[in-house]
């Protein structure tokens, strides 16, 4: 058995956050000769679900990975097999040091996006994960559980969002894992979850050696997921850091089988 790791945003997603027929033929081919394609995603359990069950309807056993690490989800059984959260009193943390850098902050709540204010960033966001959103004077204060994770964002201006992450790193060390998910996204996950932690987890529980795994990704979350898997595979869309950091680079991009092309190089061979 072969694990296929997959990021969801410009690797197996188009541009128009679909999965193509052509990738899904063939992590289905995949499937029929007992490899298993998983998706790996910073997104949230619901905004993924989607995506999770066009996968879990052509293959015998699905999993996925979700809040980059932080939670691990068996499609097939329906059932949670691994999760960390992030304590409340850090979150809270997040979100004043967020607020004096006027970054947009948000946590995640029972499958919604929640903020203390509407805004650009914000908006965006629920369009891209066609999430619900519920807007909070206090959505720290307001949690009943610790999240799997908080994210910033800032549209128009890099340096800031850079100079903000730079004003927790000290604090953070100890505490959290900070990075982005994309040119806009500062992802704020417990301390050690990743998308390559989750890779050594699920093949622990599934009895697969890591010899027998391969992960694509475009971004630099992905990276720490392309280094643990015996073959790390940037996108040809991908970032120049993750392409640095890779075993291979796709000659195909996420809108034309990119996907597909790892399967039959790597999956099928």
């Amino acid at each position: 058995m072969k694990l296929l790791f997959t990021d969801l945003d410009g690797t197996l997603l188009s541009r128009n956050k679909k999965i193509s027929s052509e990738n899904l033929e063939a992590i289905s081919r995949a499937s029929r000769q007992g490899n298993i394609t998983v998706i790996s995603t910073g997104r949230s359990l619901s905004s993924a679900r989607p995506y999770i069950e066009e996968l879990a309807s052509v293959q015998k056993q699905c999993y996925a990975v979700t809040y980059n690490g932080g939670l691990i989800y068996d499609c097939t059984a329906r059932k949670v097999i691994y999760k960390k959260t992030i304590p409340l009193p850090y979150v809270k943390y997040i979100f004043g040091q967020a607020e004096k850098f006027h970054i947009h902050c948000q946590t995640y709540e029972d499958g919604y996006v929640l903020a203390s204010k509407d805004s650009e960033e914000l908006r965006e966001y629920a369009s891209h994960t066609s999430m619900p959103v519920r807007v909070l004077p206090d959505p720290a204060a307001a949690l009943t559980k610790e999240p799997f994770k908080v994210l910033t964002s800032c549209l128009h201006d890099k340096e800031l969002h850079q100079a903000y992450r730079r004003s927790l790193e000290e604090w953070a060390k100890d505490k959290i894992s900070l990075f982005f998910s994309s040119e806009y996204y500062l992802e704020h996950v417990p301390l050690g979850v990743s998308k390559g932690n989750a890779v050594r987890m699920l093949c622990q529980i599934l009895d697969v050696p890591l010899e027998n795994t391969y992960a694509a990704g475009d971004a630099e979350n992905d990276i720490a997921m392309l280094k643990a898997a015996r073959q790390g595979i940037a996108m040809a869309n991908g970032t120049e850091e993750v392409k640095k950091a890779a075993d291979h680079v796709t000659k195909s991009d996420n809108d034309h089988g990119g996907i597909a092309e790892i399967i039959k190089n790597f999956i099928e061979n």
